[in-house]
């Protein structure tokens, strides 16, 4: 842990000392909180969690404390509890067999009329010893949902964090006309039609055209030697390096009973975009359409 601090604490301080933000700070596509002058807060870059993206960083004085990761979610995602035994769900699955706890929850309406869920969790990541924990929240406004994620980066910073994030929460609000968005979501540089293919387990080509759309829902056409195979859609997102597809329609599916899926992301440069799928078998390689 020192040395991730040394290290992050570094290039934060490089990062913080050009920039300067407004109270209020728009954190996703729809959705703004206020940086609390009461809190030692800063909206910028955190390189070792995303050098894309900008977080809510939280601070006591020169010392890192924790930062709070905001997302708007698929349309469609509108209930609490669904989406909290989802994602209780899939982080025990990514955990060490019984070490997932829920140590905290509860619900609160925003000064800005948004409803949130949150709980707080404690885990042990697969093949990891030091055990981990995070405030997770759900944010909606009953037509839009979003994700807020706090993780400490400190022992020190865990109590910091417990005693804050809600207090930041709290000013969830529709942003004013006036303010621009600063960050850029993951999946905006998707954005678009590709077409490419693939070679299936019989030797055949398989050709591919995807559109990936704005709403972050998506349509697929998958076609052999000349004849449609498979046409759906769903809704998507991106996660680090991977590639989520939820699959709502199909007619007819070589997905079978498969609902969700998840492609590796093997290289992007803005016009070819390259996935490797689950099994580690079919690689699918893709053009950015002009």
């Amino acid at each position: 842990m020192p040395n991730y601090l040394n290290k992050l604490l570094m290039v934060c301080f490089m990062i913080l000392s050009s920039q300067a933000y407004s109270e209020s700070q728009v954190v996703a596509d729809g959705l703004a909180i206020e940086l609390l002058g009461t809190l030692d807060l800063t909206y910028q870059i955190v390189p070792d969690y995303d050098d894309t993206e900008s977080v809510v960083a939280g601070w006591d004085g020169d010392e890192f404390q924790y930062f709070v990761a905001f997302s708007k979610l698929p349309p469609g995602w509108l209930d609490a509890d669904v989406w909290i035994a989802g994602i209780t769900r899939d982080m025990s699955a990514a955990s060490e067999r019984n070490s997932l706890e829920v140590l905290e929850r509860g619900s609160f309406k925003s000064s800005g009329g948004y409803d949130l869920s949150y709980i707080g969790i404690s885990f042990i990541l697969k093949g990891e010893q030091e055990p981990q924990s995070q405030v997770v929240c759900f944010i909606t406004d009953h037509k839009n949902s979003y994700m807020a994620s706090a993780t400490p980066t400190s022992e020190s910073g865990e109590a910091k964090l417990r005693s804050e994030v809600i207090s930041i929460l709290k000013t969830s609000h529709s942003p004013a006309s006036n303010i621009t968005p600063l960050i850029r979501n993951n999946e905006e540089r998707y954005f678009g039609i590709w077409i490419g293919g693939y070679e299936d387990n019989m030797k055949r080509n398989v050709d591919v055209i995807f559109e990936l759309k704005n709403d972050l829902t998506f349509s697929r056409k998958e076609v052999i030697t000349g004849e449609t195979d498979a046409v759906y859609s769903g809704v998507w997102s991106i996660s680090e390096n991977t590639l989520n597809w939820t699959y709502l329609y199909g007619k007819p599916t070589t997905q079978g009973s498969k609902y969700v899926e998840n492609d590796t992301i093997t290289s992007f440069n803005g016009d070819v975009l390259v996935l490797m799928s689950e099994d580690k078998i079919t690689e699918l390689v893709m053009q950015r359409a002009e």
